[in-house]
């Protein structure tokens, strides 16, 4: 799959979920998609084991404009995502362009802030499934989900499933 011309940012913040980032990293530059590390207010953030990344960009530096896609990694960051009103007009503006907009786990929790998942189907980790169906949406218990624009997934242990679907939305 050749992705050269596509551009996807992927928000990270502290205690990000290591896999749901590096993963999706990994796979998107492997793809030939320009992966971008958008952090929040800093340059270097930790993940739930420890482990550094070093952010691309703040999110106040860019705007949906300037990508295809974006994922919103799970872990306890999300919680802190949610925070920023940059995050959240940052997700708006790629749900009101129909971009594509992925989500792993407690990730769901940035789009419920960002109000994208009313009428939606989707899933997540089973602990945030009442605010994602408080949010809108229709869970369901499946390793992926796609619905339009919006692809979801669980937890790491769906990762493959998660970005065969994501590379598959973002290749048209």
């Amino acid at each position: 799959m050749e992705l050269q011309d596509k551009h996807v940012a992927i928000l990270v913040e502290d205690l990000y979920q290591d896999q749901e980032v590096w993963y999706p990293y990994f796979r998107l530059t492997e793809a030939g998609a320009e992966a971008l590390i958008v952090g929040t207010n800093k340059k270097e953030f930790k993940s739930k084991f420890g482990y550094p990344i070093t952010a691309n960009v703040t999110v106040d530096k860019v705007s949906s404009k300037q990508f295809d896609a974006i994922i919103v990694p799970g872990g306890y960051a999300p919680d802190i995502l949610r925070r920023y009103p940059e995050v959240i007009n940052l997700v708006k503006g790629m749900h009101r362009e129909g971009k594509l907009i992925g989500a792993i786990c407690h990730g769901g929790w940035v789009l419920c802030s960002a109000d994208v998942l009313r009428g939606k189907t989707a899933t997540c980790f089973f602990a945030i499934r009442d605010d994602i169906v408080n949010a809108g949406a229709t869970y369901v218990d499946r390793e992926v989900v796609r619905d339009g624009n919006l692809v979801t997934s669980r937890k790491p242990e769906d990762l493959p499933a998660f970005m065969r679907e994501f590379l598959n939305a973002l290749a048209g």
